[in-house]
């Protein structure tokens, strides 16, 4: 991972483990949602930008690709990179290493919508250029 990037890190501790002490399945939602969240107050300046911009986010889709697995005590760094932002949605990838190894992959899109219409709508531009921030993935241009 490159000084550029936005990274989270997560500890692994004991509830994130199945018996065998590696990492749920079901806990990388929870390590993404994380990493964005710390990513987008760093673009931002705050998470609280995202309500001031009279819209919200709704995760639509995830795909995770486990590659090994982390472990109890672990320390899971996630690369949070933009692969790409449409009209209405944006499309964000993660890169979960220990030690140096990619751990998982994981490509998540989310809608934007008005709160309260529960319907799709535009990505505002003060909204899109807080995404553009958010640095490229390597393999993907904006």
């Amino acid at each position: 991972m490159s000084e550029n990037e936005l990274v989270h890190g997560v500890r692994i501790r004991p509830a994130d483990t199945d018996m065998q002490g590696i990492v749920h399945a079901s806990r990388y939602g929870v390590f993404f949602e994380a990493a964005f969240v710390e990513a987008f107050r760093t673009v931002a300046g705050s998470f609280d930008f995202l309500a001031r911009s009279g819209v919200d986010l709704v995760m639509a889709e995830i795909t995770i690709r486990y590659r090994s697995p982390a472990r109890f005590d672990d320390l899971l760094e996630i690369a949070v990179r933009r692969r790409h932002i449409g009209t209405t949605s944006l499309v964000i990838s993660y890169q979960g290493r220990v030690g140096g190894h990619d751990v998982v992959l994981a490509s998540a899109r989310y809608v934007a919508f008005a709160p309260g219409e529960l319907a799709k709508t535009a990505i505002p531009d003060k909204l899109r250029e807080v995404f553009e921030r958010i640095p490229p993935e390597p393999d993907h241009r904006p």
